[in-house]
């Protein structure tokens, strides 16, 4: 893992090598489940999603990859979509009063603050869900805000600023068990820091959710902090 270099090898040691595997209730349903749920819907946030210029240029390069009209791509209209972030543990000690969460983000996506949620040490599961109504391909990106350290000699974050077309992930991000982290060494936020920004083309219209993740607990992994 090199810091910066976010590769599909990298992706997989991220995804797999710490082992998907936790179930999120019936299919991360509050209803049904054992578990303890706590859901939020999260209050509408005036405020677009910064991105840098680079961003559209990988996302519109890969739309007409697939074909989309370059007339199209140089004149589309956003139409924001509705997101759930569900957080789950097994371990009752690492978030908030032993509950799992989900957060439903209206009219675009919103900012995730752990802080709120994550209290503990040990492993917990992340899951996206964005809201599309209409069918076609889904694009996912995600826009790294980690500017990485090193621990026990490997270098840990992905740069800030980097972007990664992360489509070819998307199953480990949206499906029924999720990501699994740990927040131990704030492994959580060197891996996963930034912003996940979800794109659905159709006809003239961009479809466009995101998902921020912070830990205002944690400075050091905004990339506009310095010492």
């Amino acid at each position: 893992m090199l810091q910066g270099l976010l590769s599909l090898r990298f992706i997989v040691f991220v995804l797999i090598g710490f082992t998907l595997g936790a179930c999120l209730g019936t299919g991360a349903d509050e209803e049904g489940s054992e578990a303890k749920w706590e859901v939020t819907t999260m209050p509408f946030n005036y405020q677009n999603l910064q991105v840098p210029r680079e961003f559209w240029e990988k996302a519109k390069g890969s739309m007409l990859d697939d074909g989309v009209s370059p007339m199209v791509i140089e004149d589309f209209s956003v139409l924001p979509i509705s997101m759930d972030f569900a957080m789950v543990s097994k371990d009752p000690k690492v978030l908030k009063d032993g509950k799992n969460f989900k957060l439903r983000f209206m009219e675009g996506g919103g900012k995730v603050d752990f802080f709120d949620y994550v209290v503990g040490r040990g492993e917990f599961y992340l899951r996206m869900t964005p809201k599309f109504e209409e069918e076609g391909k889904t694009y996912f990106f995600y826009i790294s805000d980690s500017p990485g350290t090193v621990i026990d000699g490997d270098n840990w974050g992905n740069g800030c600023g980097q972007i990664f077309d992360l489509s070819g992930q998307i199953p480990f991000f949206t499906g029924d068990e999720g990501v699994r982290v740990t927040s131990v060494l704030r492994q959580y936020m060197h891996l996963l820091a930034g912003a996940y920004v979800f794109l659905r083309i159709v006809e003239d219209r961009l479809h466009m959710g995101y998902i921020s993740l912070t830990d205002s607990r944690y400075p050091r992994f905004n990339c506009d902090f310095t010492e």
